[in-house]
């Protein structure tokens, strides 16, 4: 875990390190509320996502009977309870002043806001998680009651059975909070885009930074809850695989798979820490990025 923590934070500060920097500049004191308000949410959002996984995780604990599906459903839940958040704060208040809204003649939606990039690895990270539990529901059995959370491999004169697998009794919980953690990345990313403009002339390109550098927060707090319940769905199915297929006559490729799994799950939950801590730094940098001019007006966001 100290090895793992290290790797993490080295990966974190090089990514920082050598991500594109934006210079300040000077605007009026709208425009700065505007970067204020964005700051805000996004910190909100980040801080009650990890409250409610810190309380998500607690559940194997303090709710046994549930058999780790609430821990296994926290990522996805504590998401979608940040991103709700965040698009439900609604827009700063004009103060009334006359003043001319710049915007680009493109109609912004809530997919070309956020930059391609980041939002290709979440749909990667999501696809490859649909995937493996659709595999993992797949060849699943049921334990001593029924519940498809185990794994069996089989001989002719005997079989070996593992639990807890990631099969259907995880799997569609799980399927289904991926769907709903899509559709508030979508809520999220609407607010960005429905935003009024920054109010003033020549601040196009301020306003689109304030959208991309905003939408990238979301997606990488959706990226890093998907890299968490990837992590975590992969690495149980690679050890409890890997514990199975303990069976003589059991294929020598399912314990490939199963250590493929187990370096999935890892890299994976690395990847979740990144996206997390990444998130957040981009979230407390984005008031950073402006100055304020000499004027001093009030701004919608």
């Amino acid at each position: 875990m100290v090895l793992y923590g290290v790797v993490a934070v080295l990966v974190v500060g090089l990514a920082w390190g050598t991500a594109k920097r934006h210079d300040p500049l000077r605007i009026d004191a709208r425009a700065q509320l505007a970067f204020r308000a964005a700051r805000r949410r996004s910190l909100a959002a980040i801080a009650l996502a990890l409250g409610l996984l810190a309380i998500g995780i607690a559940t194997a604990q303090l709710v046994p009977q549930w058999l780790g599906v609430g821990a296994a459903l926290a990522p996805a839940l504590a998401c979608i309870g940040g991103l709700t958040l965040y698009a439900a704060i609604p827009p700063l208040r004009d103060d009334g002043a006359e003043t001319r809204y710049a915007a680009p003649l493109t109609r912004r939606t809530p997919w070309n806001v956020a930059p391609r990039a980041a939002l290709a690895v979440l749909g990667a990270a999501i696809v490859l998680l649909i995937a493996l539990l659709v595999f993992t529901g797949a060849t699943s059995s049921p334990d001593e009651l029924g519940r498809f959370r185990a794994i069996t491999f089989t001989a002719p004169l005997s079989s070996s059975t593992a639990t807890p697998y990631p099969g259907w009794f995880y799997a569609v919980p799980l399927l289904i909070g991926t769907v709903l953690l899509a559709v508030a990345v979508w809520a999220a990313l609407r607010r960005i885009a429905t935003t009024a403009s920054f109010p003033g002339e020549a601040l196009e390109g301020l306003d689109a930074m304030w959208r991309a550098r905003s939408a990238e927060i979301i997606v990488g707090l959706a990226t890093a809850a998907v890299c968490l319940q990837l992590g975590g769905a992969a690495l149980f199915a690679g050890t409890t695989m890997g514990v199975a297929r303990l069976q003589p006559g059991t294929a020598a490729s399912w314990q490939v798979l199963a250590t493929g799994l187990t370096l999935l799950g890892i890299v994976s939950l690395l990847l979740s820490v990144v996206a997390l801590t990444l998130a957040a730094l981009r979230a407390f940098a984005l008031p950073k990025r402006v100055i304020r001019s000499e004027s001093q007006v009030g701004s919608p966001a």
